[in-house]
């Protein structure tokens, strides 16, 4: 007869188990992160996926801001290699350029796709959305760094006066989650941004224990592929023009900057310079953003419920000299969209706002796409 098992033996056992599993997922997560079956069940998504609070369900999609290379896993860009009779347009920005309200083919770079263009070498214009909520130009700066991976051959950049802005504190979880990279690339080009919030991630960051709510968000947007690919739908959708109720400004919002001072070392240079040298030798179009222009009370005085007209006029000024100096390709579309084409914010536009736009810098883009 065999001798008894002792219970101090098996619970030894069960938590070199647990440990062993737990720090293998190390190696095997990056693995398991990358490889869904997106672009190869379903198609890639059209733009990164983000979830917004009360739509998670209804729209098929859940944020994966602290996993980038999941982020990429399931975008369209990951598909295949690039075509060679492609010319490949990537897009970056805040929520506006992402698209917020609008479906993902009604976005700027869907507009520009449904355009069916070609330059000079008879390649087609293909533009893709790396956008992601949230305004802050050292975001993008983190995901142009991992977009350079896919060969663009022409970057479009569009930025606000809160992007751009040094007292910004937008995108700190998503710049936290990827410490590492964004610390790399802070103390690689010297930028003049605070590094208190970030820490280097260390192995246990890096287990199955801590990555418990990645792993159970990677599965559910797996299980929301079928259903997404019926509907197309992957955020809610703008049914109501809010933005004509702000057309009376109110001075005493929480949302105004009330100082009349700006100069140049307010506004995030270096980190656009730093993007340039990054990118080079593919050139990069900074587009300052549409905004909501108000026309009712008090409107003398703040374009919308957020810019105020001294503050936002200086800044455009400061930023159209910025580019004149620095030969920066730069199109300034502050005033390209009416105000009846806002939806929720001083920023979010139409379908019919995105196609306009789309009809501006489509000229701008093809000038670009052509030897000089």
């Amino acid at each position: 007869m065999p001798a008894p098992v002792k219970p101090w033996r098996i619970l030894v056992k069960a938590i070199l188990l647990f440990f062993i599993l737990n720090f293998a997922f190390i190696y095997l997560y990056p693995w398991f992160s990358t490889h869904q079956i997106y672009n190869h069940i379903v198609p890639g998504r059209l733009r990164f996926s983000d979830s917004q609070p009360g739509f998670e369900q209804t729209a098929h999609a859940l944020s994966l801001y602290d996993d980038m290379d999941a982020m990429f896993a399931l975008h369209i860009i990951s598909a295949k290699s690039k075509p060679s009779n492609e010319f490949r347009v990537i897009f970056f920005g805040d929520s506006s350029f992402w698209g917020d309200g609008v479906s993902a083919s009604e976005t700027l770079p869907g507009q520009i796709n449904s355009l069916n263009l070609r330059n000079c070498r008879d390649q087609n214009i293909v533009a893709y959305n790396l956008a992601f909520p949230t305004s802050y130009v050292m975001k993008d700066f983190l995901i142009l760094n991992k977009a350079l991976r896919y060969n663009p051959d022409l970057i479009v950049w569009g930025i606000t006066f809160q992007s751009l802005s040094y007292s910004n504190q937008n995108a700190l979880g998503l710049l936290s989650s990827h410490s590492d990279e964004t610390l790399y690339l802070i103390h690689h080009y010297m930028l003049n941004i605070p590094t208190d919030f970030l820490k280097p991630r260390t192995r246990w960051d890096q287990t199955l224990l801590a990555n418990r709510s990645n792993i159970k968000k990677l599965v559910i947007i797996q299980e929301d592929a079928l259903p997404w690919m019926v509907t197309g739908v992957d955020g809610p959708l703008a049914t109501t023009w809010q933005s004509q109720d702000n057309n009376d400004i109110d001075p005493k919002n929480k949302y105004l900057l009330h100082s009349k001072t700006l100069n140049s070392n307010d506004l995030m240079f270096d980190v656009l310079r730093s993007a340039d040298d990054l990118a080079h030798p593919v050139q990069i179009l900074i587009v300052n953003e549409p905004i909501f222009i108000a026309t009712g009370k008090n409107s003398q005085q703040y374009y919308n419920i957020m810019d105020s007209r001294i503050l936002y006029d200086k800044y455009r000024s400061i930023l159209s000299d910025w580019a004149y100096t620095n030969r920066q390709p730069y199109f300034d579309a502050w005033n390209s969209v009416p105000m009846s084409e806002f939806t929720n914010t001083p920023f979010h536009i139409s379908a019919n706002g995105e196609k306009k736009l789309a009809s501006l810098l489509s000229p701008v883009i093809l000038g670009l796409s052509c030897p000089r």
